[in-house]
């Protein structure tokens, strides 16, 4: 694990470097508080390193329909109710790991708004809060630091703080979803994740380290890092989506897509020339709003989806 660590660490240097980061007052001050919204279908993670910190778990709006939950502490896997489509039987498992810079974790946009393209599928779909940053200081605190990881930018090597965190509770999910894949409809030799964003980080993470009950199947990483890291050996496939213009990964090399493939792994790579970084539910105008439909066709052509 520390082998991909040291990799995550060259990675992670491109999503908060302070020439990629946002103007001041674009997005950052549009952030409004909420309360936290029921979670009843919510299922405890079993974890081994709880972490310590006196943040309570606080929830904000970007904008009217986009959820960002952050001090995340306690990791649950959320089943999407009703994420059964036509299929019959035993349906793939694909568990959606949000993005947000490891500060929070963008539940609609890379979660919620996600899943429900993919019930039709008749895919058992599941979303996973994994534990973030530790932020003080309450909904002021968490507006301080986006001022300053995406605004100002973070100090380098920052990111990698909660990498062993999100890595953990990534390799719980897995290993959960395919434990109780009878009662949920799954079928174990067929558990996928998506990441976005820092959860692509924590996939490509994930896949290096898991093995055994915690290996995914197949790996999606959506706007994530593309430059050469380890590949784990026995590789599963790899569908990857990304836009030239991505504010934080776009300037990396393909090295990593290109070892790979040299393992033999299937991979699906889509560059797009445009679409910025975060389009996974917020259509631009760009090729990049096509990334779920191929990934749809990627899914049926691997014969994931029957």
């Amino acid at each position: 694990m520390r082998r991909t660590f040291a990799a995550l660490a060259a990675l992670g240097l491109a999503l908060l470097a302070p020439a990629a980061v946002a103007a001041p007052g674009d997005w950052v001050k549009d952030v409004l508080a909420i309360p936290a919204p029921a979670e009843p279908a919510a299922v405890d993670l079993p974890v081994a390193d709880p972490r310590p910190g006196p943040a309570r778990e606080g929830w904000a709006q970007q904008t009217p329909d986009q959820r960002l939950v952050y001090n995340v502490g306690r990791p649950v896997l959320i089943p999407i109710p009703g994420a059964h489509g036509a299929s019959t039987g035993a349906a793939p498992a694909v568990i959606l790991v949000p993005g947000g810079g490891f500060e929070f974790l963008s539940m609609d946009n890379e979660g919620y708004d996600v899943a429900r393209r993919l019930a039709p599928l008749g895919v058992r779909v599941f979303i996973l809060k994994y534990r973030t940053l530790p932020i003080e200081g309450g909904f002021a605190g968490f507006q301080a630091a986006l001022v300053q990881t995406f605004v100002k930018g973070a100090p380098a090597g920052s990111l990698q703080a909660d990498v062993p965190y999100a890595v953990a509770d990534t390799e719980a999910a897995v290993r959960m979803v395919r434990a109780r894949a009878g009662e949920w409809g799954a079928d174990p030799a067929r558990i996928g994740v998506v990441g976005f964003s820092a959860g692509a980080v924590t996939v490509l993470a994930a896949t290096e380290a898991a093995s055994g009950a915690a290996r995914p199947d197949f790996v999606g990483m959506i706007y994530g890092p593309t430059q050469t890291a380890p590949v784990p050996a026995h590789a599963p496939p790899l569908f990857a989506a990304i836009a030239a213009d991505d504010r934080f990964f776009g300037r990396q090399d393909l090295g990593l897509l290109h070892a790979w493939r040299q393992s033999g792994a299937p991979v699906e790579l889509h560059l797009y020339s445009a679409g910025g970084h975060g389009f996974a539910s917020h259509p631009t105008g760009a090729t990049s709003d096509a990334w779920f439909d191929e990934f749809t066709l990627w899914l049926k052509d691997m014969k994931i989806v029957r």
